[in-house]
This record gives C-alpha cells, sequence and structure tokens, in this order.
C-alpha cells in the first residue's frame, strides 16, 4: 500500500549552518535524502533563521524523485517582516506549510499575540503550520489554534507523550487531556512520528490514543529520518513496510493514515508511487 512519509529531514553543513548539530557531533554533517520510491514531505532542519529560503533551494535542487513537498521555516512572532516572508515562501510551488519549532520557548509564547497573528498570517495563505512542541505546550497549543480556527495545524511526534512514564502515569493523562483539548480544533491533525513511531511497545498506547482522538483522517506518519528512524537502515525499510499495522485499521482507515490525510492536508499531487 502507497505511504507518504510527512516527516524527514535532509541536511548539509557544508551549504548550511545549523547550530544544534555542533551539539550532537555523533549526528552525519550531511542527512541524504531517502533513497525510496516512498513520497516525502521535507520537513524544514533547523538552520540559522536568515537561511530559511536558502534552505527551500537547497532542498528544491536535490535529486530526490520522491519529494511531494517542503515545509519551510518561518518566524512567525516576526510582527510585520512574516507576511513578506510567507509571500516568498508560497511562490516555491513545493512549499507546503511552515515550522517554527516551539518546543524550546518558555510558556506564553505559544499563546502571544504576536505568534498567533503569525499563525493567523500562514492560514491566509493556504499554507499548513507544523507544531514540534513539548507534552505540557499541548493545552496553550489548543487555546492559539482556537483563536485562529481556520488554520490547519499538524501535531508533530504525538506531542512528545512521556514514553517512559506511560500513559496510565500522571504525565500521561496530562498529555491526554492536552491531545483531547487540541482534537476539538475543526483544523487540528496529529503526526504519528519521532520517538513514538521508532518505539513501538512503548509508543503504542499513545498512539492508539490518539487516534481515538483526531481518528484516522485526521493522522498522519511521519519516520522523522534520519534522527529516529534513518532511511538508509533494515528499520526504515520494515517500517515503510508496516507503519500503521499495529493501530489495528481497516483497509479505508490503513489508507488514510498511510497516505490519503497526508494528501490532504498538505494539498500533494495525487501521483501514484
Amino acid at each position: 500500500m502507497s505511504l507518504v512519509d510527512t516527516h524527514v529531514h535532509v541536511w548539509d553543513t557544508a551549504r548550511l549552518h545549523y547550530p544544534w548539530l555542533e551539539a550532537n557531533p555523533e549526528l552525519p554533517r550531511a542527512a541524504d535524502p531517502i533513497d525510496s520510491d516512498t513520497r516525502a514531505v521535507f520537513v524544514q532542519a533547523d538552520c540559522v533563521a536568515r537561511q530559511a529560503l536558502a534552505e527551500v533551494r537547497y532542498v528544491e535542487g536535490l535529486d530526490w524523485p520522491a519529494l511531494a513537498g517542503i515545509v519551510a521555516f518561518a518566524a512567525l512572532e516576526d510582527g510585520d517582516a512574516v507576511g513578506a516572508m510567507l509571500d516568498e515562501l508560497a511562490q516555491h510551488a513545493l512549499v507546503v506549510g511552515i515550522r517554527r519549532l516551539l518546543q524550546d520557548e518558555p510558556a506564553g509564547f505559544i499563546s502571544s499575540a504576536g505568534f498567533v497573528k503569525g499563525l493567523a498570517a500562514v492560514a491566509r495563505r493556504g499554507l499548513v503550520f507544523d507544531a514540534t512542541i513539548r507534552a505540557d505546550q499541548l493545552d496553550e497549543l489548543a487555546r492559539a489554534h482556537r483563536v485562529v480556527p481556520e488554520a490547519v495545524v499538524v501535531l508533530d511526534h504525538l506531542g512528545n507523550p512521556p514514553l517512559e512514564s506511560g500513559l496510565d502515569s500522571a504525565a500521561g493523562r496530562r498529555w491526554l487531556a492536552g491531545i483531547q483539548a487540541f482534537a476539538t480544533g475543526p483544523g487540528a491533525v496529529v503526526k504519528l512520528s519521532g520517538r513514538a513511531a521508532g518505539d513501538e511497545q512503548r509508543g503504542l498506547a499513545f498512539a492508539l490514543a490518539a487516534l481515538d482522538a483526531f481518528g484516522p483522517d485526521r493522522m498522519m506518519l511521519g519516520s522523522d529520518h534520519p534522527l529516529t528512524v534513518p532511511a538508509d537502515s533494515a528499520l526504515y525499510r520494515r517500517w515503510a513496510q508496516t507503519a500503521g499495522d499495529q493501530l489495528g485499521l481497516s483497509g479505508d482507515e490503513r489508507a488514510a493514515v498511510r497516505h490519503r490525510t497526508a494528501i490532504q492536508v498538505y494539498r500533494l499531487e495525487e501521483t501514484a508511487i
């Protein structure tokens, strides 16, 4: 069955500057595109903000036939300047969404007037916003989304649930309450990716809880290559073949999670894989 991998990173430190990689010497200095027939959505790899457009051009220029879309960076809190940046990004046909990492921001950032204004600007341009957050930011994300209900917001990595503590822990119950609050938004979508996807044993209960909150038509899959499921590994080949199987879905529901939700949410061309 077809698969759209909605969370793929590539980078090249010889081309762009990624400060976070300096603190992770175990990671490669260059991460190449997926050598697979699986369609892929590139998600910005957190190079320095001033290189956001250069990153889009770098990814566009790669020999990557499976590339279906690009989620680019924009500083949504950047006042009047964000509109011009979004307009420039939107001129690139492959740009389908925006991500501005939120997981390192303090409480109050997501619900701030500046960020909410930027989220509305994303929505007006028909772009999706990918939200990578901590579990304790779920309630704040839900509040911001209620202010901009027209925005399509994809929650990356299941909202980074507390895998070590488990769903039945106090932290797990707080995560679940946050997931349920966010899922009430009409444009809220969840992505089974990151550690929750890479650790099927501990992640399954969280994945099933998210599926119950969102339903298969608002859930998609992502490998988080090369950080969680590297595309050049046997693990990726197994993941690509079986992703979503553990959720106990019908054939139509499985099709939604594996490719249909991604195609509809990111407005990808319905090209056969």
